[in-house]
């Protein structure tokens, strides 16, 4: 159940996000990100492959590094390749909130797969 807390911070959030351009400006979380994922063999790249495998997601990701399907990730796609600490990682080392974070990534996800390190 979520608490008059929780939905105050969620719509300050979201009020941050759109003044701060935080789901437009994604250079820091593109950074962030690279950082991450490394080359072919780094442990954050084999993690999120590791991932897709157990989430049915592999096709996709293939698809991504291929070239051939450019449309952008959904959330819930972000959230199963990606653990919840790492995108906690990218929304403090951004500063933009977690919902922000999570967007930028379900945009930026199919251009960084592609990434060579």
């Amino acid at each position: 159940m979520t608490t008059i807390t929780d939905r105050i911070g969620n719509a300050a959030n979201k009020v941050a996000d759109t003044l701060t351009g935080a789901r437009n400006d994604t250079s820091g979380l593109m950074s962030a990100v690279i950082a991450y994922m490394g080359d072919a063999g780094s442990p954050g790249r084999r993690e999120v492959h590791e991932r897709a495998r157990h989430a049915g997601l592999e096709a996709r990701l293939n698809a991504w590094e291929n070239h051939t399907g450019s449309e952008p990730a959904d959330e819930e796609t972000v959230r199963k390749l990606f653990p919840a600490p790492v995108i906690t990682r990218f929304a403090d080392e951004t500063g933009q909130s977690h919902n922000a974070t999570i967007k930028a990534l379900a945009d930026l996800l199919p251009h960084l797969s592609r990434l060579d390190g």
